[in-house]
């Protein structure tokens, strides 16, 4: 089975309140979450937060929240110790975890089953998507090896291209893309 975890925490320094940012009528990392949940593969979707708002937003849809409490959610946490957090909570066994980090608006369910399917179809222990500039651009899928071991990285990668953007300050909101109706 495929699920999906996006983490999304309550508080961000360089751009306040970035995670729940309107971005066409619904908070930005509501953006990560709809293309997970569109997605043919992807079976379950969770959202990881500390923020109420999030929480309640996500349960007002259906989607399951994994509640990160203050002490297990620091602005230095490395993303895939909040995956392997919230993978340990979920009760279901599960072949791959994809997640779309919450400020990278713009993924498409195609662009995520292309990602999982790169992953299955050449043995790969994780794949992560770059834009055409060669920067990461938040949609990553790791199979459930990576999730149980304490590296930071695989040795078998794969990659995807888009033109996503991750957004860390009102500089990052790129109006071409709100254009062309990606966010």
């Amino acid at each position: 089975m495929n699920i999906g975890i996006v983490a999304a925490k309550e508080h961000s320094k360089r751009l306040p309140n970035k995670n729940i940012l309107s971005l066409n009528g619904c908070p930005m990392f509501w953006h990560s979450v709809r293309p997970l949940l569109e997605s043919d593969m992807v079976k379950k979707v969770y959202v990881a937060t500390d923020s109420s708002y999030i929480k309640e937003y996500c349960e007002e849809r259906n989607v399951s929240v994994i509640w990160r409490s203050k002490n297990a959610a620091i602005d230095e946490d490395k993303l895939i110790n909040i995956l392997r957090y919230a993978h340990y909570c979920i009760d279901e066994e599960c072949d791959t975890i994809t997640t779309i980090m919450a400020n990278c608006p713009g993924h498409t369910s195609e662009d995520v089953d292309k990602a999982i399917l790169l992953l299955k179809n050449k043995s790969l222990r994780e794949v992560r998507s770059f834009n055409t500039e060669g920067e990461e651009s938040g949609l990553m899928v790791f199979s459930k090896k990576v999730m149980k071991t304490n590296s930071d990285i695989s040795y078998y990668i794969g990659c995807t291209t888009d033109d996503v953007k991750e957004i860390h300050d009102c500089e990052d909101l790129d109006q071409d893309q709100l254009l062309k109706g990606r966010i």
